[in-house]
Formats: C-alpha cells, sequence, structure tokens
C-alpha cells in the first residue's frame, strides 16, 4: 500500500544549486556508467554528420532525404538521444522531487541557454527595420527558440510528463497515458510533431530506468532481430517517413502506413545500436577512442545548441560540390572546435550561462504532497 504524506512547512533557506538537464551533465558523477556517455559521444557526433551530409554534400538541393546514410542515421538517432536522456533522468525524477525544484533546476535553465542561443542565431537580423508592430525580435528569435531547438523541447516536454506522472501512485500507467496522448494529439505541424515524437521516446526510457533495466540487459540475440528490422525498414523509409514530413498525422490518407513503419522501425534500429554502442564502449573502454567520446559525451547539451549556429552561418558558394569524406573532416572539425570553446567557456566568469548553468540560488523550501517509493 502506497502512503500518502504531507510534509509541513519549513521557513529554513535551502540552497539549490542549478544543474542542467541530463542531456549534458559533466563531469559523470561517481557511480555513473561512462557506457551512456560513450553513446552520447557517438550520437552528438551523428548529429553534427548528418547536418553536414545536409549541408555540405547536398547544399542547396533536399536530395538529402533519400541519401542511405543520411537516412540510416535518421532511423535512430534522435530517439536514441532523448531516451539516454529519459533514462538517466530516472534516477532523479521521482515521487519526492518538488516542484520548485523541477522547475528552477531542470527546466528553466535549459529555457535560458535556448533563449540566448535563439538570440545568437537571430542577430543578423535583427538590425532590420521594424515591420509594423512585428518586431524581428519577436520573428526571428522566437522562431528559432520555437523551431531551431526542438529537440530540447521535447526534452522538457519529457521530463514534465515524467514528473507528473510520478505525481500519482500508478506512475508507470499515468506515463503510459502520458505517452499514448503525445502519439495521438492532433498537431501534425513543424516543431509540435517531431516534439510529440521524441518526448514518447523519454517516457518509456524513463520507466525502463525506474524498472531498474539496462541496456546491457538486452540479449545479443534480441538485438540482432531488432537490427534485421531496422535494416529491413531502412529499405521501404522514404521521404514521407520522416517524422518532420510525416508529422504523425495518422488520420490523414496514405499517412497512417508511414506512421505505422516509423514508429517500429525507430524503436528497432535505437534498441539494435544501443545495444551495439554499449558493447562497443565495454570492448574499447580503455582506449583513447573511447575516453575522447565520454568527454564529448559530458558535452552534448554544449554542443547540439552551438553547432546549429555554424551550420546557419555556413553558407556553401555557387557550384559548390563535395562527398562524405569532406562531411567527415567538416564533421570532426566543428566537434573538436566546439568541445575546446566548450572547455575553455566553462573556464571563464559567468560562461555557464551560454550553456543552461545558473548560478547557486537559494530557494524555501515548500510543502508539497509526494508518495513514499
Amino acid at each position: 500500500m502506497v502512503e500518502i504524506v504531507q510534509r509541513q512547512p519549513s521557513l529554513e533557506i535551502a540552497p539549490l544549486e542549478i544543474a542542467p538537464l541530463e542531456i549534458s551533465e559533466t563531469p559523470p558523477s561517481a557511480g555513473r556508467d561512462l557506457g551512456l556517455d560513450f553513446i552520447k559521444g557517438i550520437l552528438i557526433v551523428l548529429v553534427v554528420f548528418g547536418h553536414s551530409i545536409q549541408w555540405i554534400v547536398h547544399a542547396r538541393t533536399d536530395a538529402y532525404w533519400s541519401d542511405g546514410l543520411f537516412k540510416a542515421i535518421y532511423l535512430f538517432h534522435m530517439p536514441a538521444f532523448i531516451a539516454i536522456s529519459g533514462y538517466l533522468a530516472a534516477r532523479k525524477i521521482d515521487a519526492t522531487t518538488r516542484f520548485g525544484e523541477f522547475l528552477f533546476r531542470r527546466t528553466l535553465p535549459l529555457l535560458l541557454a535556448m533563449a540566448i542561443w535563439a538570440g545568437v542565431l537571430a542577430w543578423p537580423n535583427l538590425s532590420r527595420a521594424v515591420v509594423g508592430l512585428e518586431t524581428h525580435v519577436l520573428s526571428d528569435v522566437w522562431k528559432d527558440f520555437r523551431g531551431s531547438y526542438w529537440f530540447l523541447w521535447a526534452v522538457v516536454v519529457g521530463s514534465a510528463g515524467a514528473f507528473a506522472a510520478t505525481r500519482f501512485a500508478a506512475y508507470e500507467r499515468a506515463a503510459l497515458l502520458i505517452v499514448a496522448a503525445l502519439l495521438l494529439a492532433p498537431f501534425p505541424d513543424y516543431p509540435l510533431a517531431a516534439i510529440r515524437y521524441t518526448a514518447s521516446f523519454y517516457l518509456v526510457a524513463y520507466l525502463a530506468g525506474r524498472a531498474g533495466m539496462t541496456i546491457r540487459s538486452i540479449r545479443p540475440s534480441i538485438a540482432g532481430a531488432m537490427a534485421a528490422v531496422a535494416a529491413l525498414g531502412w529499405l521501404f523509409w522514404t521521404r514521407d517517413t520522416y517524422i518532420y514530413n510525416n508529422g504523425l498525422a495518422y488520420w490523414r490518407a496514405g499517412v497512417a502506413g508511414q506512421v505505422a513503419l516509423m514508429l517500429p522501425v525507430a524503436v528497432a534500429a535505437t534498441l539494435a545500436f544501443s545495444r551495439a554502442a554499449i558493447a562497443l564502449h565495454d570492448r574499447i573502454a580503455r582506449s583513447a577512442t573511447a575516453r575522447i567520446l565520454i568527454a564529448i559525451g559530458g558535452m552534448t547539451l554544449e554542443i547540439y545548441l552551438a553547432q546549429t549556429v555554424v551550420f546557419r552561418a555556413a553558407s556553401p558558394p555557387p557550384d559548390f560540390a563535395a562527398g562524405y569524406l569532406d562531411a567527415a573532416a567538416a564533421t570532426a572539425i566543428i566537434v573538436a572546435g566546439l568541445a575546446g570553446v566548450v572547455a575553455l567557456s566553462r573556464r571563464l566568469p559567468g560562461g555557464g550561462l551560454l550553456w543552461g548553468r545558473l548560478p547557486a540560488l537559494r530557494l524555501p523550501a515548500l510543502p508539497f504532497r509526494a508518495r513514499n517509493d
């Protein structure tokens, strides 16, 4: 039986140190599975490589939708990325988490970082004249705050869903109901469709973490079967199968089949990739490559925020032509360069503000209702 308790109001002032969400957590805490940071390192490299394919290999065209390598990456990389974040949140969002802690420590810092970088993205346009009553602060900055960092909105939505679910005794059922609501919500437009699609992966992985499941517990035979499903799905994956194009609009003619293909293939590819990546980590854990990827995995939030500016600023000249090796070289340069910038900025006074790290705040302890787990 679950007991409901009421904490008494307190006049004690409790310190609250602001920290980022699980998408970036550096340095790794004691007892943390470095294999998860290793996976995150691979995933952020794939994010930059996917954008490099789009902006460099297929500059000025939309042929990337049918690019086989681009397609293989986009089967799983964002679902896997947010699933790792949700899995890590299982240790930090529970029935004892206070609303003030959740809001000021886990949500507002991320929103602040998104707002800052949305302003950086829109800066070249801010000098233009005001058109009517609409300023470019409202148009350009809001557009980037809402759309360019949609993935971080998905983290916010997913973590809010996890927090809401833990207010109920049957939090597993509540979380699954939230997942169903996200997938069935009639909002097909970008970025809402991408947000509700990936946030559902966050919540499912959160439940897996709460249940004590681990990536290593996935049997190799299961992972192999999932890889086969993903490979088969890759063969039938088209431009309309991407979440950006089908919008989870299952009620529209011709879209339901694409959604029915996308969801199981994305799940299968995420499981297969995660199991393969953790196995690779365990094999090469002591190597320099593993240490580098683990270090990069601790900077995923920062690299994700800044790489968007890099690609926005890049404008290939006319008749520009490049291949996958050029995209790979650009990826290495961008990731290494941004990692250096992040490491340097962390040493500067106030540098953490760029990445959603606010100085320590002191907030009053508030009464709240919670159940005992």
